[in-house]
C-alpha cells in the first residue's frame, strides 16, 4: 500500500484537469509522471510546491509539455467527440424540457374544473301569519 503525498495529489489532479488529450494518451502520460513525482518527492520530502513547479514546471507547462507527446489528429478527433456528446446532452435536456412543458400547459388546458354551487332556498316569512 503506498502512502499518498497530499501536494503530489493536488499537483497532479491540477495538470489532468489542464490535459486536454484522448483518454488513453491522458491516463498514459498521468500515470508516467504521478511516477515522477513521487519518486522527486520521495528523494526531496522537504520539496514543497515551489520544489515542483521548479523540477517539473507549472502545471499550465507540464500539461502544455504534455500535450506536445500527443498525436494531434487524434487529439482534434477526441475534442470533437466530447463536444458532439456535449451537444448530445442539451439536445436531450432540452427536448425533455419542451415535452414537460407540452404535458403541463396540455394538463392547465384539460383539466376538470369543479365548482361549488349552493342553492339557498328562501324560507317564507311566518312572521306575521299566525
Amino acid at each position: 500500500m503506498t502512502q499518498t503525498n497530499p501536494l503530489a495529489d493536488v499537483y497532479l489532479q491540477s495538470i489532468r484537469r489542464l490535459l486536454d488529450a484522448p483518454p488513453e494518451d491522458r491516463d498514459r502520460l498521468m500515470g508516467r509522471l504521478s511516477r515522477a513525482v513521487r519518486a522527486y518527492l520521495e528523494e526531496n520530502p522537504e520539496a514543497g510546491a515551489e520544489g515542483l513547479a521548479a523540477a517539473f514546471g507549472s502545471p499550465a507547462d507540464c500539461a502544455a509539455e504534455l500535450m506536445a507527446e500527443c498525436d494531434p489528429a487524434r487529439t482534434a478527433a477526441a475534442r470533437r467527440k466530447k463536444r458532439r456528446v456535449l451537444y448530445a446532452v442539451i439536445a436531450v435536456l432540452v427536448a425533455a424540457l419542451i415535452a414537460m412543458t407540452a404535458v403541463f400547459l396540455y394538463f392547465d388546458a384539460h383539466q376538470i374544473k369543479y365548482v361549488d354551487i349552493y342553492i339557498t332556498e328562501d324560507a317564507p316569512d311566518t312572521r306575521g301569519l299566525s
